[in-house]
């Protein structure tokens, strides 16, 4: 679709905002949670269409799976991303995520600009290569000056980042996931507002994504209700608060914002890793240092799930002794393990198409790819995690609208896919990949 084809009254603007692990409940129990949000109050629970119930996430409920099913309407195993990491048990790719934006299916940030808007994102997980007017992804290589010459070179245009940090500093890519990263991506996303946005708002609307990361940083370090992660989305909502003011500013009111979040979180009270058992019966090779240094099958984590590989499909043996261990761990009561899925059952729930099995683990027992050691410990990585089960309630993910043209009220059966489709029909662009359905319709 062509800006051509867009007649009659002028689109609004969007605004998408992704708050990191925000659960409904810390929208609408404030005050049992003992948290401020002032602007999440005023602009969505007292005037905004919100999903009181939360919004069901995908499968797995893993930030950047979630995050490109957000973009796009489409489940993992549709657009490809299915973890945070690249599947990479002997470490040949250096630790490398799934920064980049799918090449299967169409994102927002595509659709918008063929629909006529100035289509733009700050931050946002999954970015890499979206076929946007102004990119500013979320990429990183070693936390030095050296993100901020390669996240320049793959930011869109070459040169975005170079100028941004003229004006307010570095540019959080994506290893600082503190506070005072995400002071840094609320400067760069009024950054992006104000000197690449507002210039053409009187030629077209625009799209912009932003993302904020410390509540679910802070909640994994010190647990989902502790005081440093409450501390942490309350400075998040202050930050809410400018950008909406801005864009209000900008647009003069002519503006839909969208805020949501990718999944919830729970706290942890084990670790268990399956590696060790696969280790025990011969699939996995360590060398001294424990380093894997090669593997028949093997067990990459996704949080509360974890996708379990064969390096040859066709080893039989392999699977044979991959079935026997799974199979125990589905069927003793102390594994920690709720669940095991085979490959078609992790394609029917939208994941891990190139897994051989699934392990869903039981709330609190979070997954790792430890080689060594215990099977289970009470000795934790990270206080609080996400990917668990996304039939979970405590999985369940924020999704909030406010606006022009926003009726009031409670969005019913939301759905993470939802978002990218409901988003696309406020602007009258066309996503044609969306699994996902348009709420308002």
């Amino acid at each position: 679709m062509n800006a051509s084809n867009n007649q009659g009254p002028r689109r609004p603007s969007v605004l998408l905002i992704s708050v990191d692990a925000l659960k409904p409940e810390f929208v609408f129990e404030q005050e049992r949670l003992g948290v401020s949000l002032p602007a999440i109050t005023r602009y969505f629970v007292e005037k905004g269409l919100t999903a009181r119930e939360g919004s069901k996430s995908v499968f797995p409920t893993f930030t950047y799976p979630c995050h490109q099913s957000m973009i796009t309407g489409t489940n993992p195993a549709t657009h490809g991303i299915v973890n945070n990491g690249i599947f990479d048990p002997t470490g040949e790719h250096k630790g490398a995520w799934h920064w980049f934006a799918n090449d299967k299916v169409k994102t927002l940030w595509e659709a918008a600009k063929d629909g006529g808007y100035c289509s733009a994102s700050v931050a946002f997980p999954t970015s890499v290569g979206a076929r946007g007017d102004y990119i500013a992804p979320e990429f990183w290589w070693d936390g030095s000056d050296i993100d901020s010459k390669f996240i320049d070179a793959v930011a869109k245009p070459q040169g975005l980042i170079a100028e941004m940090e003229q004006a307010i500093g570095t540019y959080a890519g994506g290893l600082d996931l503190s506070d005072a990263g995400d002071a840094q991506r609320g400067k760069a996303a009024l950054w992006m507002l104000k000197n690449k946005l507002a210039p053409q708002i009187s030629e077209k609307p625009f799209f912009l994504s932003a993302y904020f990361a410390s509540f679910d940083e802070s909640a994994h370090q010190h647990g989902v209700y502790s005081r440093e992660a409450a501390e942490s989305l309350e400075k998040i909502d202050r930050m809410l608060e400018e950008l909406i003011q801005a864009a209000e500013a900008i647009t003069g009111g002519d503006l839909v914002v969208c805020v949501v979040s990718d999944h919830g979180t729970l706290d942890n009270t084990h670790n268990i890793s399956p590696n060790i058992l696969l280790k025990e019966a011969g699939l996995i090779e360590t060398d001294s240092q424990g380093r894997v240094v090669s593997w028949r099958a093997f067990s990459q984590r996704a949080g509360g799930t974890a996708e379990i590989r064969l390096a040859d499909p066709g080893d039989e043996e392999a699977a044979a002794k991959v079935k026997e261990i799974v199979e125990r761990l589905a069927a003793d009561p102390e594994s920690g393990i709720l669940e095991v899925v085979d490959r078609e059952g992790a394609k029917a729930r939208g994941g891990f198409p190139e897994a051989a099995y699934v392990l869903i683990s039981e709330k609190g027992y979070e997954l790792r790819d430890d080689v060594d050691g215990e099977y289970c410990r009470t000795r934790l990585t990270q206080k609080a995690q996400h990917g668990y089960n996304e039939e979970f309630p405590e999985m369940r993910a924020s999704f909030m609208l406010t606006g022009k043209g926003i009726i009031p009220g409670n969005l019913k059966a939301a759905r993470l896919i939802d978002v990218a489709p409901t988003l696309a029909g406020i602007m009258g662009v066309e996503l044609p990949d969306a699994e996902g359905k348009n709420l308002m319709e």
